[in-house]
C-alpha cells in the first residue's frame, strides 16, 4: 500500500468552511484516520490522492484496500551487477521478498548477461530484472524498496543526479516504464556492499557461470 494524502473541506455551523491537506500517511493508517475523522460530523468532500497522483473518494479507495487473496505486499529487493573487463563477462544478482497471505517468501536469482560495457551497466541491468519480476509476480499499486550498493544508480533513480551517458538513460527509461505500467513507485536504498552481500554473491556466481533460482517460505 502507498502513502495517501487526504484532502477535505471542514464545515462548522457558525464558520466559513476551509480546505484542509494532510501529510503523507502511510497505507495501513488511513482508513483509522477516516474513521476518526468522520466522527466529528464536519469532514466533507473527501479525496484521497497517493503518490502517484491518482485520487479517489471514498467508496472507491476502500474497494481498492480490499484485501485479495494471492496479493503481494511489503515488497522489498536487494539487487546488485557485476562486471568483468577482462572478458566483458556481467552477471546480475537479485533478492525479492513479499507477503502473500500471512506468509513472506523470498526469491533469490541470478542471471549472466551479454552486451553489457561497464559495473553501472550491470547495476541497471540488475535493476530492471528486478522490477520484471515484479510485473510477473503481479506486484502493482504499491511502493518498492529497492535497495544496492551503487551510488550512481540510486542517485539517478531517485532523481539526485543528472543521467548523462545515454546507455544508462535508456536503462532508466526502461524502468521508469515498467513502473509506471503497473503504478509503482520506487523507493531507493543505498548501502554499503557488506550490507548487501546476498545480492553481490548472487551477481559474482552469475560471472562465473553458477546460475541460481529459488522461490521459497521464509
Amino acid at each position: 500500500m502507498m502513502d495517501v494524502r487526504l484532502h477535505f473541506n471542514y464545515y462548522h455551523q457558525a464558520l466559513p468552511s476551509v480546505a484542509f491537506s494532510s501529510d503523507w500517511i502511510e497505507g495501513k493508517y488511513v482508513l483509522p484516520y477516516i474513521k476518526d475523522l468522520e466522527k466529528t460530523g464536519r469532514m466533507k468532500d473527501l479525496v484521497i490522492e497517493d503518490n502517484l497522483g491518482h485520487s479517489w473518494t471514498l467508496k472507491e479507495f476502500k474497494k481498492l484496500t480490499e484485501k485479495v487473496k494471492g496479493e503481494k505486499t511489503n515488497v522489498s529487493i536487494h539487487f546488485d551487477g557485476s562486471f568483468r573487463l577482462s572478458d566483458h563477462k556481467a552477471g546480475i544478482g537479485i533478492v525479492l521478498t513479499y507477503d502473500e497471505d500471512d506468509m513472506s517468501y523470498r526469491i533469490r536469482e541470478n542471471d549472466q548477461l551479454e552486451e553489457i560495457n561497464s559495473n553501472n551497466e550491470a547495476e541497471y541491468a540488475a535493476l530492471y530484472r528486478s522490477i520484471q519480476l515484479c510485473s510477473e509476480l503481479r506486484i502493482e499499486h504499491q511502493l518498492v524498496k529497492v535497495t544496492g550498493d551503487s551510488l550512481v544508480v540510486i542517485n539517478q533513480l531517485n532523481g539526485e543526479w543528472p543521467c548523462y551517458e545515454p546507455a544508462l538513460q535508456r536503462w532508466l527509461d526502461r524502468i521508469e516504464e515498467e513502473c509506471r505500467r503497473n503504478h509503482i513507485v520506487l523507493e531507493g536504498i543505498a548501502v554499503k556492499r557488506n550490507e548487501n552481500k546476498d545480492a553481490d554473491k548472487l551477481a559474482s556466481q552469475a560471472v562465473q557461470g553458477i546460475s541460481i533460482r529459488s522461490h521459497n517460505e521464509m
